[in-house]
């Protein structure tokens, strides 16, 4: 009986100390496989003209054509990916149009022509993004996700739920960070956008209620998910208007390595990220300011300029400066303890008068004592348990019980 025991005490710490390493380790995403630094791939599309918005923002970037994305391969290359709204098969590239002045004579199909498989295309989205990837989807490319992922719940199960008119959005997260709002107007200038009822394993940063031809629905507007090693936002508000949410969503998508880069940073120390910004001060701007929102305890504000130097002030909640740097460092490390759940604010000034590039910002809560601690606590439990188990062996299994029963 007491063998018995001795076994069951030490199976015990052993369940103890392999569930102590795997809880320890913070969730965070795999490092993807090194590629080039913002190298990003935008696809042709009918609708919400990224391409336009990078050019303004003057972000370089590469044009796609649809059927591109049936080659994983060719867009593994890539480190963002956007897929906008109406990157489906366009009609008109498919014809051949044959005319006499002003009449028509023939309209028949290019000889080439072909239509592109949707389901390839999910299954290259879904391998983009899982290997590393971040990607930005809107409106009517809801589908590839859906086929890759599963994601969406629809009303009624039917997606084009949405009608003309000003929703007021309630914004969260890192878009309410980014933005310093918690309320913003989105124009849906078209019926038939996209009505979400609810989506899976998300981060929703944008909701409210809208119009439908069944009567008012509420439910997510955008969200960011995480997949793998890497991330996807997806808008049902498609619309190329210049304003935060806009802003947002091309910066979070096309700076996503600087972002990723500081995280990287927060983990090696176990710290739990609450917040990530990327952004840049764009010509005719003064200066550029963002909410930061603390834990009680020590707080780590990272900061990395990806080709800018700037002037940082850290000021509380009532506007009164913590602390202020100019610094020809493109990565500065900020510490601010609060006494409880608080926020501050960061604003940056461009030190020079360049401007458009890009800089992120990441804030982390917990001290820094030893790095990959938890890292070391998995280990350190895994080899207490493969000593156990060989205890076990040696002395109990491979030599087999001894002994005489009692009559």
């Amino acid at each position: 009986m007491n063998m018995i025991r001795n076994i069951a005490l030490i199976l015990a710490v052993m369940v103890t100390v392999l569930a102590a390493g795997a809880h320890a380790v913070p969730r965070q995403r795999v490092k993807a496989p090194a590629r080039p630094r913002n190298l990003i791939a935008v696809v042709r599309s009918k609708y919400d003209d990224v391409a336009a918005t990078l050019q303004q923002y003057r972000i370089p970037y590469d044009l796609l054509y649809y059927r591109d994305l049936e080659n994983p391969e060719r867009v593994s290359a890539y480190r963002s990916l956007f897929v906008p709204s109406g990157v489906d098969n366009l009609l008109e590239e498919g014809l051949d149009v044959y005319a006499n002045n002003f009449r028509f004579k023939s309209v028949t199909l290019k000889p080439d022509f072909y239509e592109v498989d949707r389901d390839k295309v999910a299954r290259t989205i879904r391998r983009f993004v899982k290997s590393g990837g971040s990607a930005y989807l809107s409106g009517y490319s809801h589908d590839y996700l859906q086929r890759a992922f599963g994601m969406f719940e629809y009303f009624d199960n039917f997606p084009y739920m949405g009608m003309s008119s000003r929703v007021e959005a309630e914004v969260r997260n890192d878009l309410s960070r980014f933005s310093m709002k918690r309320r913003m107007g989105l124009a849906y200038d078209h019926p038939g956008w996209i009505g979400l009822r609810s989506v899976r394993n998300a981060e929703v940063i944008a909701s409210g209620s809208f119009e439908t031809a069944r009567g008012v629905r509420s439910g997510p507007l955008a969200f960011i998910a995480r997949r793998g090693s890497g991330e996807m936002l997806y808008a049902s508000y498609d619309s190329a208007a210049p304003g935060e949410f806009r802003r947002f969503s091309m910066y979070r998508i096309a700076g996503a390595q600087l972002m990723e880069d500081l995280e990287d940073v927060a983990a090696k120390w176990g710290q739990r990220v609450t917040g990530r910004i990327v952004n840049a001060v764009h010509g005719g701007e003064f200066a550029a300011m963002h909410r930061i929102d603390l834990d009680g305890g020590t707080n780590y504000i990272y900061f990395h300029s990806d080709r800018e130097y700037f002037q940082v002030d850290v000021i509380d909640r009532n506007f009164s400066l913590i602390e202020s740097r100019d610094l020809l460092k493109r990565d500065q490390t900020f510490i601010v303890t609060s006494g409880g759940v608080d926020y501050c604010y960061m604003r940056l000034y461009p030190s020079t008068n360049a401007r458009f590039g890009m800089y992120a910002v990441v804030s982390a809560s917990g001290g820094r004592t030893v790095p990959y601690r938890y890292h070391i606590l998995a280990v350190l439990g895994v080899i207490a348990a493969a000593g156990a188990g060989y205890f076990i062996y040696r002395h109990y299994i491979s030599t087999g019980y001894r002994g005489r029963w009692r009559g």
